[in-house]
């Protein structure tokens, strides 16, 4: 790969995380261009296509017999990224895969076979531990400017639950839920600033509503391979919105308007089957939702995913809506975060794999890290049923 050449991308499934998030960061992005997608959904590919003036194709078999891309990002249902992930690799083709890397920790090896074997590089991705503030927290404490860390406390309180949702979304071991879908945020921002992976885990996760038949909270400690402790906290139930608590700055970095309870309200009022079309219309390429994000790129500033808090030796470190405050022994400060040369978030998922194919950096999110990450999601639900530690 030349210094002033782009990498080329296809992009696997059109749904909210492929066509929303991330294709609007590929276009933004100086290093990569798009050059093809692929969806079962006709609509959506054919709008989709037509919008990037690029080829679309009903399956990922079909568009790598029809292109050869540099890299892939696949953003298909949970169920199917290994399936997805194998095929990539068969065909040469570095690899973005949407976390968590897989349900399995069988599939996982398998997925870690198959890119090691053909010697592509995969990186797990998009989860808020690519955000600048979370790479900037890392650095100070790799500095030594604040001493040793001991421990990582991570909170988010949010809507997700009642966001709408598609069944299998609801049913936990089909990737639904937020044992899948939220936790790997706080798992993987705890291994990326402390640079270890976690090595046992203690938790509570549970349903508190039997109409989203999936854990929807969970309480859980963690012990990291170095020693470091670190408990996450989560709830999707659309009561308390931690974004209070966060300067009113929503997880994507754009400005929120309070609201509680909405969501559940909106909810409530579907008619029967009305859930998985306004999942489609309100969430879906070219929807509101996408329009707004869109809108709310001019003053965007610094993602986060809740309170996150590492406390080491010399101070306390907190992300702010533009880079770290360390609160230590003289007072206050704040660093300025680590931008990369994309979007917030995404587009430092695109450098991760981006500088790994250049040669500048290695991968760090690789399909061994995201390995671990699905055996503490998983350790989590059996640790929450025996009521006893879980070794990873």
């Amino acid at each position: 790969m030349g210094d002033n050449m782009k990498v080329r991308f296809a992009i696997c499934g059109l749904g909210f995380a492929g066509s929303v998030l991330m294709a609007p960061a590929m276009k933004a992005h100086p290093d990569v261009e798009i050059i093809a997608a692929c969806d079962p959904n006709a609509e959506t590919r054919e709008k989709f296509g037509a919008d990037f003036q690029i080829p679309t194709f009903a399956s990922l078999n079909e568009l790598l017999a029809s292109v050869k891309p540099d890299a892939v990002y696949i953003a298909s249902p949970h169920q199917y990224h290994c399936e997805h992930v194998l095929l990539a690799a068969e065909h040469g083709v570095n690899i973005i895969v949407e976390k968590p890397l897989t349900l399995s920790l069988s599939d996982a090896d398998r997925m870690i076979a198959a890119v090691k074997d053909r010697g592509v590089h995969l990186v797990v991705g998009h989860s808020r531990s690519h955000d600048p503030v979370i790479k900037t927290m890392r650095h100070i404490i790799d500095s030594g400017d604040v001493g040793r860390l001991a421990m990582i406390n991570c909170w988010n309180y949010t809507d997700f639950l009642y966001r709408p949702r598609r069944p299998e979304e609801l049913d936990t071991y089909k990737g639904g839920g937020i044992v899948f879908n939220q936790l790997p945020h706080q798992i993987d921002s705890i291994k990326a600033i402390s640079g270890q992976t976690i090595t046992s885990v203690h938790a509570i996760a549970g349903i508190l509503d039997p109409k989203r038949p999936t854990q929807g909270h969970c309480t859980a400690l963690l012990k990291l391979s170095n020693g470091v402790s670190a408990s996450l906290v989560y709830s999707g139930y659309d009561h308390f919105d931690s974004d209070e608590l966060q300067f009113w700055v929503a997880e994507g970095g754009r400005k929120k308007t309070p609201n509680h309870g909405n969501s559940r309200r909106v909810l409530s009022e579907l008619p029967a089957g009305g859930e998985a079309a306004m999942r489609v219309q309100r969430y879906g390429y070219g929807g509101p939702i996408s329009k707004g994000f869109a809108a709310g790129e001019i003053g965007r500033q610094q993602p986060h995913f809740g309170i996150m808090v590492a406390t080491c030796e010399q101070g306390d470190l907190r992300p702010s809506p533009t880079g770290v405050l360390i609160y230590g022994n003289e007072g206050i400060r704040e660093v300025d975060a680590m931008v990369g040369r994309g979007s917030f978030g995404q587009g430092d998922t695109i450098d991760e794999l981006v500088d790994a194919m250049a040669g500048r950096k290695p991968v760090m999110r690789d399909a061994a890290w995201g390995r671990n990450t699905v055996a503490v999601c998983l350790a989590i639900l059996e640790s929450s049923k025996t009521g006893q530690p879980v070794e990873v």
